[in-house]
């Protein structure tokens, strides 16, 4: 059955259950822990969201849910490329972000409330976030 959405939120936002999920991640949802792990990326708290992925990512294992995981593992990509300094984050992770969102329909927005959202719409808009110079500058075909 599914979690009603806005109790997700609200308890993906709560910074316990961060704590909770990386702990004692079996006894929470992958989807619960993955927007918390969305949640601690936007706030730019990257070391929780990694840990917060990588739980999920077991829970999601667990569930046999691939598709989920496919997705996560998007974020959490992009989730390492936005932690970086900007004079860190080189054109091959912006080529990977993209070649794993060309993999996928849809995926989760990395903006609040994280709406399901068309894959290639996502990479455009994370670029234009986190490297607009590179949002701007056409690539070589």
């Amino acid at each position: 059955m599914p979690v009603p959405r806005l109790a997700l939120e609200t308890v993906a936002a709560s910074r316990i259950l961060w704590s909770a999920a990386d702990a004692l991640p079996i006894f929470l949802p992958g989807q619960l822990i993955h927007q918390a792990a969305l949640r601690a990326q936007d706030a730019g708290r990257y070391a929780a969201a990694e840990r917060l992925f990588e739980a999920a990512a077991r829970r999601y294992r667990e569930e046999t849910r691939v598709v989920e995981l496919a997705r996560l593992r998007v974020h959490q990509l992009i989730a390492r490329v936005s932690a970086l300094e900007p004079e860190r984050r080189a054109a091959p992770l912006f080529l990977e972000v993209e070649r794993r969102l060309a993999r996928l329909e849809r995926i989760e927005s990395v903006t609040p409330p994280f709406a399901l959202v068309d894959a290639s719409s996502l990479l455009a808009h994370w670029m234009a976030r986190v490297a607009p110079a590179a949002a701007a500058t056409p690539r070589a075909a």
